[in-house]
């Protein structure tokens, strides 16, 4: 529409529990300050050096930006927290040492997690279990239950990392996902390629040399344009002897998967799963399900935006 502008904020912030300081003087500057000024990182109010430089090697380490890590760092840094390592996730083998899930995914997404046991890049999955870890108004599973609810899949398991509190907020882990699209990987002038990277996902590997890689077999190649991957230890063999001159391309899941915490949580708004947070469902005719009017909690966040957010219309 002619005119019509964009609001101008992409995510909501709310901080799980109250942030408390204690005064222990003034501090004068030092080098540590100049540091600080060089990663444009100044020294929070009654900062000690050694808090200090924990921020200091937390901006190396989890550098801000504009995407949704880099928010997240920037943010918690400037309240003075700092990413840690919270939980790990990994994939369970059977008897022989095999994944038993087909092609393994997991995504903790801004309300849940979901444990994929045959994820596909064409859009089909099988799901093995969604976990709530947060709703509005609601603290979420603390981490010891969410981890005993991954425990019960037959795929994934879980576990907590030393140190961390077992009662932690499960809504205050960061998002991530086990799936990285890798967009080019050589291909040797051989019959076998190691990648990489393993746990490669099934029905993901496009090959750019046509006539090596025409038949995708489950036996050893035995003819002109057979091929053979194993997917959980990313290998592939072929027929006949690529010319090591083009490459290919797929998904890979990277296990045990990381996740960390941050005591701070961002929502983009564009986010379906947080969208389903704040605003009632209708059903249209067809059967789908879209978004209604807001409910309670998404109508007080929308006003509060709105309050603080300078909004024109018109040319």
């Amino acid at each position: 529409m002619a005119g019509r502008k964009s609001i101008g904020f992409s995510f909501n912030v709310q901080l799980p529990r109250e942030i408390e300081t204690t005064s222990q003087g003034q501090n004068i500057v030092n080098s540590f300050d100049y540091i600080g000024n060089l990663v444009s990182l100044t020294r929070l109010d009654n900062e000690t050096n050694a808090q200090f430089k924990a921020r200091l090697w937390d901006a190396r380490v989890h550098p801000g930006g504009p995407d949704y890590e880099g928010v997240i760092n920037g943010i918690g840094r400037e309240f003075g927290f700092i990413r840690e390592k919270s939980m790990t996730i990994d994939i369970k083998k059977d008897s022989a040492g095999e994944p038993i899930a087909t092609s393994p995914r997991v995504d903790v997404l801004a309300n849940r997690v979901v444990l994929y046991s045959d994820w596909r890049p064409d859009g089909t999955a099988v799901i093995d279990r969604e976990i709530r870890t947060y709703q509005l108004g609601d603290t979420g599973y603390y981490l010891n239950d969410l981890i005993a609810a991954i425990n019960e899949s037959s795929y994934f398991s879980a576990t907590i990392e030393s140190g961390i509190r077992t009662n932690l907020h499960s809504s205050c882990l960061v998002q991530g996902t086990t799936d990285f699209f890798i967009i080019s990987h050589g291909i040797r002038a051989d019959k076998l390629t190691e990648f990489d990277f393993d746990t490669i996902t099934k029905s993901s590997v496009n090959f750019q040399e046509k006539g090596i890689f025409d038949t995708e077999v489950t036996w050893t190649p035995a003819a002109t344009g057979e091929y053979k991957i194993d997917y959980f230890r990313g290998e592939v063999i072929s027929y006949d002897t690529p010319s090591g001159d083009l490459g290919c391309s797929f998904h890979a899941a990277f296990f045990p998967m990381e996740v960390d915490s941050l005591p701070i949580q961002i929502f983009t708004f564009q986010d379906d799963n947080f969208q389903e947070e704040l605003f009632e469902k209708k059903t249209l005719e067809s059967g789908e399900q879209v978004n209604g009017l807001p409910n309670p909690e998404g109508s007080e966040i929308y006003h509060q935006l709105f309050m603080q957010t300078k909004v024109f219309w018109g040319k």
